[in-house]
């Protein structure tokens, strides 16, 4: 079975990227105590990524992220966990549910008119119901990833 994460309210944006990279990440809101993080990865049996040393020294199945950076923060977890390009934008970077590819007609309402016509198929979250499609900006999410990805090796 796939390692599954929990990331601390100091990580979005970490978050968001890994679940693009397809890395199961839950989130915690700011509002939840440190004990009730343990709690939640004790009962789900989820690793730890947080920027509180702390808790990092209370949960042992935790991983500290040095640096404040997003990037740095990528470098240092791909390093430990290999991404695998097969699930790139697999999960929704909003809620981390699994993202699924469907035709453009069963979602014309939902689609600027642009992206009605240049694309045949879009991928919606099973969870959140976000569409999501390859627009211009997909190359350079595609090419950080890999960029990242090649730095540690793989």
């Amino acid at each position: 079975m796939k390692e599954k994460f929990y990331a601390d309210s100091m990580l979005g944006k970490l978050t968001k990227w890994l679940r693009l990279m397809g890395f199961s990440v839950e989130y915690a809101t700011s509002d939840l105590s440190d004990r009730d993080i343990i709690q939640r990865c004790k009962d789900h049996d989820l690793l730890l990524i947080t920027r509180d040393k702390e808790l990092a020294v209370r949960y042992r199945k935790s991983l500290y992220m040095e640096s404040d950076n997003h990037v740095d923060q990528m470098r240092s977890f791909t390093a430990k966990f290999k991404p695998d390009p097969k699930l790139y934008f697999s999960r929704c970077p909003l809620c981390n549910g699994q993202v699924n590819r469907v035709s453009t007609p069963d979602y014309e309402g939902q689609l600027p008119e642009g992206v009605r016509i240049r694309q045949n198929v879009v991928y919606v979250c099973g969870e959140c119901g976000k569409v999501y499609w390859e627009g211009s900006h997909f190359q350079a999410i595609l090419k950080k990833l890999n960029q990242i990805n090649q730095e540690n090796g793989k």
